[in-house]
């Protein structure tokens, strides 16, 4: 069967559960991740940053009747070699998006790791989060190794920051169902990805962009100012469109490692479920 297909089964009853269980990773990551991105935007908008020269002659400002030598001091100071340029991103709003993507697949990371319960069989959401509960040992280093290694990616350029975020968008089913964590799963991930990119890239780029027009129409309704309604906003639409895709990619994980290891789906369910069960 295909992957909508094979999702379609697995969710087959368990609709409500699906959307439970993902809101409560992704409502608390979406409200305060899309509050950082809206302060940041609002701060790059109102207080632009500065370059060295321009904060230098704010505050050496000369009088109209100033020495025409003291007016060639500030300029000769403002425009030295190592004076460095307006930066073509605001490095508040770079921040910003910075900090709110990470909290943002944070989310994305857990509420992967609690559908792939679901996925498997798992009673509920109580069953799903409790099994993430008990593989928090493993999922605890794996995420951190994965927002660390995407941070320093932007930090480097934005281009292999997105990278890293893609390659190790399976890293949280990894760190669940398998006994590897930290790096050693990042690389799973990595591994598991180059047999089902074209899969993967789609349900991310069309969750995505989803999620980012609904969030930027309905924001143009709310007020300006208002971050917390803003947070509450992307919460909401987090919830509503992100918990199908995030479950079908639980379920890319499956088929990927069904692939690669060469046993069937089912056989990997069983496995999944009953070592998730507790004690």
């Amino acid at each position: 069967m295909g992957l909508l297909s094979d999702a379609a089964a697995m969710a087959r009853g368990h609709v409500s559960a699906v959307f439970l269980t993902a809101a409560l990773s992704l409502v608390p990551a979406y409200l305060v991740g899309g509050a950082i991105v809206f302060v940041a935007m609002a701060r790059a908008t109102v207080q632009p940053d500065l370059t060295r020269g321009e904060a230098l002659a704010e505050r050496r400002a000369l009088p109209p009747d100033a020495p025409a030598e003291a007016r060639r001091d500030v300029l000769r100071e403002a425009r030295e070699p190592g004076a460095p340029r307006r930066p073509t991103v605001s490095l508040t709003l770079a921040a910003g998006i910075l900090f709110g993507g990470l909290v943002f697949l944070a989310g994305l990371f857990l509420a992967q790791a609690a559908l792939l319960g679901i996925a498997a069989g798992a009673s509920g959401p109580g069953a799903a989060w409790a099994a993430v509960a008990a593989r928090f040992h493993a999922l605890g280093p794996t995420l951190a190794a994965a927002l660390a290694l995407v941070a320093l990616g932007s930090a480097a350029g934005g281009v292999p920051g997105l990278f890293a975020a893609f390659a190790f968008s399976l890293a949280g089913a990894v760190a669940m169902a398998e006994k590897v964590s930290g790096f050693p799963a990042l690389h799973r991930s990595w591994e598991l990805i180059k047999r089902v990119w074209p899969a993967q890239l789609v349900l991310v780029l069309c969750g995505t962009a989803v999620e980012v027009l609904l969030t930027q129409a309905l924001g143009r309704l709310l007020p300006e100012r208002a971050v917390l309604a803003h947070g509450l906003l992307d919460a909401a639409v987090a919830a509503v469109v992100l918990p199908l895709p995030v479950f079908a990619s639980a379920v890319v994980y499956l088929r990927a490692r069904s692939a690669a290891e060469g046993k069937p789906v089912e056989e990997l369910r069983q496995y999944i479920r009953r070592t998730s069960e507790p004690g």
